[in-house]
């Protein structure tokens, strides 16, 4: 694997010598190494990289990111809390794994496992929230799972989703913008703006048309494509939300051998895209969000009982 070149934006001068280890240790270079400051990534060095430990509380590390984001290349945001428990050598390995499925470093060479497994999740109003929850519940040792996120949402606000979601997982979270294999560990969001193509050999793919329908992106084109290319390696769960998207490909999903969850509703903001979906029959599983978490973890594939309809 050839090395890139990184630059590394953090808090504080300790925390940068941390990112410099790591970065050196993986076998990658380090361009430049920056200190969080308003101003600080002004007339900066090309890099094809970067890697950044903000605190995304703040709206300063937001500007950042933001900024960051503009230079079109791959951000890694490291969540320190994530390595706290671990030795070395395991940090090493979990971020030279992370730089991987953020560059695409490796993918062609079979370095990085593509998804054995793809779900959808799938929500509206309340629908970040709840994600956000099953994403923190899951561990960090599932592998062969791709999430692709179908998130109704405004073009404008997609960036502030993405960074939402590295608040609540360790994983990959990356945009439907080009072409690109379903990697284990990857969280996929899908744009408001344009379709997606789901391909049989693993390619989620943009689309240059807009979403058919009322809702963008809509779920159950999206569900649909995934069922019919993963079939019994598929899965959606149905999250909190507004409307009825996804109900109608969720009989679809079950008839392709893939499983389909929800939200309890009464634990959602809005419980409409749960109720809808469980209306169907095809729900085997409902649950608060932590609860579908630790459900994914031990028993995805052996809940196949159909729940009560709701009247």
């Amino acid at each position: 694997m050839q090395a890139l070149k990184f630059g590394l934006l953090a808090e504080t001068a300790a925390q940068l010598d941390d990112l410099v280890q790591l970065v050196n240790q993986t076998g990658h270079e380090v361009a430049l190494a920056l200190k969080a400051s308003s101003g600080c990534l002004e007339n900066v060095a090309e890099v094809e990289a970067w890697v950044a430990r903000l605190d995304l509380q703040h709206e300063k590390s937001i500007t950042l990111m933001e900024e960051l984001e503009a230079f079109d290349v791959p951000v890694i945001y490291d969540d320190i809390e994530s390595y706290s428990a671990l030795g070395q050598a395991e940090r090493v390995s979990r971020f030279a794994s992370k730089i991987q499925l953020c560059t695409g470093t490796g993918a062609q060479s079979g370095e990085v496992a593509k998804a054995d497994e793809v779900w959808v999740l799938a929500g509206s109003t309340g629908g970040p929230e709840a994600v956000g929850l099953f994403l923190k519940a899951l561990p960090e040792n599932i592998t062969g799972v791709a999430f692709i996120y179908v998130q109704h949402i405004n073009a404008e606000i997609s960036a502030t989703l993405q960074r939402a979601l590295l608040l609540s997982t360790s994983w990959a979270v990356l945009s439907c913008d080009r072409a690109q294999p379903l990697l284990e560990k990857c969280i996929y969001i899908v744009s408001p703006s344009h379709q997606v193509d789901i391909h049989n050999t693993g390619v989620i793919a943009p689309v240059a048309e807009a979403w058919v329908g009322l809702y963008q992106p809509s779920a159950d084109q999206v569900i649909a494509k995934v069922a019919r290319n993963f079939g019994k390696r598929s899965g959606v769960i149905v999250f909190s939300g507004m409307g009825d998207d996804g109900a109608q490909s969720c009989s679809y999903m079950r008839g392709s051998g893939g499983v389909v969850w929800a939200q309890s509703p009464d634990t959602c903001a809005v419980d409409s895209m749960p109720v809808s979906a469980i209306k169907t029959g095809a729900v085997t599983y409902q649950g608060p969000p932590e609860t579908l978490a630790r459900q994914f973890v031990h028993g995805r594939h052996l809940s196949q009982v159909p729940s009560a309809k709701i009247n």
